[in-house]
């Protein structure tokens, strides 16, 4: 089997070397012995170190700064310093997805460096981590040549491992319109490369060697005709290779038809590829207009396929993830695409609490455990929204699901507590963060309440949970008591209602009217006649103070206004005597300047004219200055 592998190797990068991307050397070396060295470089090196650790200090002051990760791990590999390259890595991965630059130039690097199997097997878990970043073509082209570089002695379970990469490959990327082909030839030259294997060195060919022949050359036409059925650039090619290749089959009319529908699919889609070719870097848009028209085709893989390359383009568009997770759970509902979609959407956009919210009720839905669920969400915590209603809604989802984990019929005392400490938790939170404005409203402490109330049964804990609320600024709005009376009315009893209504009636100031007439509603529902004219007295007596207090406002607004209206008045008084002291200062210099103008004009007035005997006027020469 070495044998066939080397002659493997010879035969499986004919097409490879023509699609794949130009290998880098690695920039790293260790212990170089440099004889020229001198001042400058010494220099150099020390200027590396500065930087090193300027960027070091930064990242320590705040981990979050992407191009400053970037920058570190670009001046470390310039260093040469191996373990704090890969350490910066690690730490970056761990904090963001990283591109496919990023992960080629890793993956590079410790593939030059790998000599044994067990660092071999460490390359693979990084291509592992690398492929569930972004769709990225190239990274499982080089997957999978990795792959078959690994192919030694061990015989089917290597080219079976190969296979399973290559298949994993095409079902992310092979529906690529653009890049997808180079996967499929790829995975076809892999084939063709094992078919020659089998091949016989001579005329000995024995009838086990004919069937492997037959089963491989069935395989290499099976994956011509699945790239066939799917719409890619240069298909005519790939379709007249296909036709040289094999004697029967090609004349089967079924490959025909679906080229024949693939073909006329490209044709279709093809404005939009050129449309994404031509776009800007933010190509959000173009990209959505080829989603709208992928959906009404109505083919979910290829519309995730676009979605994936979506983000690859737009990774840092929230909007565009939310409507990638939307389609998916309405679509494909399936946790095993949904769950790590979610994952990936808040590692690119930690920023968004709808994104947040969605992957916490996923996780719920497909039956996650308590702890992860947690996990999730203190990891959300620490993303540090921009306001205090995210961390509300997000302090909300998270209650949702534990009031929801709760068997109500069974013993729930030890969930129960739990709710109600995060319940405390996330007022504390919210409260010690953005103060009285980080739960206005006071919602989670009326969810609290309700709960006390409805499941507990505990109208005394509910009624000093409302206390709370109704000291937290609350004291005068007439929609806090119309909460709190709804709730005692639901679950507590008559002489509790009646008694909040009466301390409503005294403390409302902005809409007391709302408070009366649910009072009055309540009593007409509930009580006798003499209850009813007790809680009409009361409100008439409120109401009549209420209103002389807002006759007394009134009053001192027009006071105000009227005080207001003869400032006014006279400053504009003043104004206009300003202005008409101007003008008839202006007036007096202009009838100065008209009788110096006059004495000037009688002084070079016109001269008198004199007839000569001809009978022309000539001018007096007396009148001549």
């Amino acid at each position: 089997m070495a044998d066939s592998a080397i002659r493997m190797e010879n035969v499986i990068d004919v097409s490879v070397d023509e699609c794949e991307m130009e290998k880098t050397t690695i920039a790293i070396n260790y212990n170089e012995d440099d004889g020229d060295s001198d001042d400058s470089s010494d220099e150099d090196e020390s200027g590396l170190l500065t930087e090193i650790e300027k960027l070091e200090a930064t990242l320590q002051t705040n981990p979050y700064l992407y191009d400053i990760h970037v920058a570190l791990i670009a001046a470390l590999k310039k260093s040469g310093n191996l373990e704090k390259l890969r350490r910066q890595r690690e730490q970056m991965s761990s904090l963001f997805p990283l591109t496919e630059v990023l992960w080629l130039d890793w993956i590079r690097d410790e593939m030059n460096l790998s000599v044994s199997d067990v660092e071999k097997d460490a390359v693979v878990v990084l291509f592992e981590r690398a492929v569930k970043d972004y769709l990225s073509v190239e990274l499982w082209l080089e997957y999978a040549q990795f792959s078959i570089g690994r192919m030694g002695s061990s015989g089917e379970n290597d080219i079976c491992r190969c296979r399973e990469v290559f298949e994993r490959a095409i079902v992310a990327g092979g529906l690529h319109v653009s890049k997808g082909s180079v996967l499929w030839e790829a995975y076809r030259e892999f084939e063709k490369a094992i078919l020659m294997t089998l091949q016989p060195l001579d005329s000995d060919v024995t009838a086990e060697r004919e069937q492997a022949i037959s089963r491989q050359c069935n395989r290499i036409l099976n994956i011509f005709k699945r790239q066939l059925s799917v719409p890619l650039l240069e298909m005519e090619k790939t379709y007249e290779e296909f036709e040289d290749w094999g004697s029967v089959e090609k004349r089967d009319p079924n490959v025909k038809f679906v080229y024949n529908k693939a073909h006329a699919k490209l044709k279709k889609i093809t404005p939009f590829e050129e449309a994404l070719f031509r776009a800007e870097p933010s190509t959000e848009s173009v990209y959505r207009n080829y989603i709208n028209f992928e959906m009404q085709e109505g083919e979910p893989t290829r519309i995730q396929c676009l979605y994936e390359r979506a983000i690859v383009d737009n990774c840092l568009s929230s909007l565009m993830w939310e409507e990638y997770v939307n389609y998916l759970e309405v679509q494909l509902k399936i946790s095993d695409v949904i769950l790590p979609v979610y994952e990936r959407a808040v590692r690119n956009c930690p920023w968004s609490v709808k994104l947040w919210q969605g992957y916490l009720r996923a996780l719920e839905r497909y039956n996650e455990s308590s702890d992860k669920v947690k996990e999730v969400t203190e990891t959300a915590l620490a993303a540090g929204f921009s306001s205090a209603d995210e961390f509300r809604e997000l302090w909300l989802t998270y209650l949702d699901f534990l009031r929801r984990q709760i068997n109500w019929n069974q013993d729930h005392d030890e969930v129960l507590e739990l709710l109600r400490r995060t319940f405390e938790k996330a007022h504390k939170h919210l409260i010690d963060g953005f103060g009285l404005d980080g739960d206005f409203n006071c919602l989670i402490l009326q969810y609290w309440a309700r709960i006390e109330a409805k499941y507990c049964k505990n109208m005394e804990k509910a009624r000093e949970i409302w206390n709370d609320i109704l000291h937290l600024g609350h004291m005068q709005k007439a929609q806090m008591w119309l909460e709190y009376s709804n709730l005692e009315k639901a679950f507590g009893n008559a002489k509790h209602v009646r008694k909040l209504f009466a301390r409503a009636m005294q403390s409302t100031s902005d809409w007391p009217e709302s408070i009366a007439e649910a009072w009055l509603n309540f009593e007409r529902d509930e009580g006798t006649l003499e209850q009813w004219e007790v809680a009409l007295s009361k409100i008439k007596s409120r109401m009549k103070i209420i209103q002389e207090k807002r006759l007394q406002a009134v009053e001192q607004n027009a006071t105000e206004e009227e005080a207001e209206k003869l400032k006014k008045t006279e400053t504009v008084r003043q104004n206009v005597d300003g202005y008409a002291k101007c003008l008839g200062s202006r007036s007096l210099k202009r009838v100065a300047m008209k009788r110096k103008f006059e004495d000037l004009n009688e002084q070079t007035a016109k001269p008198n004219f004199t007839t000569d005997r001809d009978g022309f006027k000539i001018p007096d020469r007396k009148s001549v200055v």
